[in-house]
């Protein structure tokens, strides 16, 4: 009987606001083609790739979120633009973040019926878990949030609940959430509940390894519009926040918010990570994803690594690759009894 052990590749980007035209604001020219065209090489990459969907796709008028200027703002993007998200190589959306209400349920709707149609997984909205099949592996994607009627990343037991109940049907579980404060100031990572305006967006060091905890392999953040620092915690990579990474108007991409990282994750058919990459890219010039080649996504987020989390079991080496530490224990091996006798069947019964 022979054993086959896999690995993944997994590409994760931040925020994706492909366009508003809705307050004034314009979709980009051209159906927004080019908005990936130097994303979509390291996006092919990749066995899956997941971003964040900051906005509804919909045509709906019924915009149901107070926009003050300066403070609070809605997206609507046009259905006809979703078809860069599947020619750019993206598999998974997440839907949870503070703009997926903003025309209400009618744009939810809308967003999910585009999604579909394309082919394209989602996750975020309540009880919403976008499943693929790799390589032999079942692969569950979890999208939190900390608006109404999404996964809560602010309830902790709940969460790792979710989190548990997709570790019993899949063999590697990934979590993506948006949360934590925005901003500059917000760019250092704090292991307390943060809130913006008020608003409590939830505790992304307690939510993040809490996740782990109960199963989760790999679990990447956005929501500040800025980069975070990473984490190794029980073998399992945590990436605090990627911060924006395509969004052609309505999000300032000044300074630190034109620092769009594209994350590549490979680990094992157990989930332990095994290396990473970050691939810098910035949008300081043209609101869309360009290679930097500064490299500034990838000095941002190991500096902030090492000043904030003492380097977080992580190594990092050249063209923007990371290992796990010499002083990081290897993990344990994971049981995954289950999927390796599957696997091991299935295997005997093709020879």
């Amino acid at each position: 009987m022979i054993l086959v052990i896999v690995s993944l590749r997994l590409a994760f980007v931040g925020d994706i606001m492909m366009g508003s035209d809705w307050g004034g604001l314009s979709p980009p020219p051209d159906s927004g083609r080019f908005l990936f065209s130097e994303a979509r090489p390291f996006l092919d990459s990749a066995d899956i790739a997941i971003g964040n969907l900051e906005g509804p796709l919909t045509t709906s008028s019924a915009c149901t979120k107070r926009t003050v200027k300066g403070r609070s703002y809605a997206f609507r993007m046009p259905p006809w633009l979703a078809v860069n998200l599947l020619d750019a190589g993206f598999d998974v959306l997440n839907t949870a973040n503070n703009h997926a209400n903003d025309f209400g349920e009618e744009g939810k709707r809308q967003t999910i019926a585009v999604l579909d149609s394309l082919g394209l997984k989602h996750t975020g909205f309540l009880g919403d878990i976008g499943y693929l099949e790799v390589e032999g592996l079942r692969v569950a994607v979890v999208g939190f949030g900390h608006s109404p009627g999404c996964n809560d990343i602010r309830d902790i037991g709940k969460a790792k609940a979710i989190v548990a109940m997709a570790d019993s049907s899949a063999d590697i579980v990934v979590v993506t959430f948006h949360g934590g404060a925005e901003g500059p100031s917000a760019l250092h990572l704090k292991a307390q509940t943060e809130t913006f305006y008020s608003e409590n967006r939830g505790n992304v060091v307690e939510f993040a390894r809490a996740c782990v905890d109960a199963g989760a392999d790999v679990v990447v953040g956005h929501g500040p519009h800025v980069p975070r620092a990473m984490e190794l915690y029980k073998g399992r990579l945590i990436a605090y926040s990627l911060g924006n990474f395509c969004t052609w108007n309505g999000i300032n991409v000044s300074g630190l918010g034109g620092i769009a990282p594209m994350l590549l994750v490979d680990v094992d058919s157990a989930g332990n990570f095994l290396a990473g990459r970050i691939v810098s890219f910035t949008q300081r010039k043209a609101h869309y994803p360009q290679i930097d080649p500064e490299a500034e996504a990838f000095k941002l987020i190991k500096a902030l690594t090492e000043e904030d989390l003492g380097g977080g079991g992580i190594s990092f080496g050249e063209d923007g690759r990371f290992l796990p530490s010499l002083s990081e224990k290897p993990p344990r091996p994971q049981a995954r009894v289950a999927w390796h006798q599957r696997r091991a069947e299935a295997v005997s019964e093709e020879r």
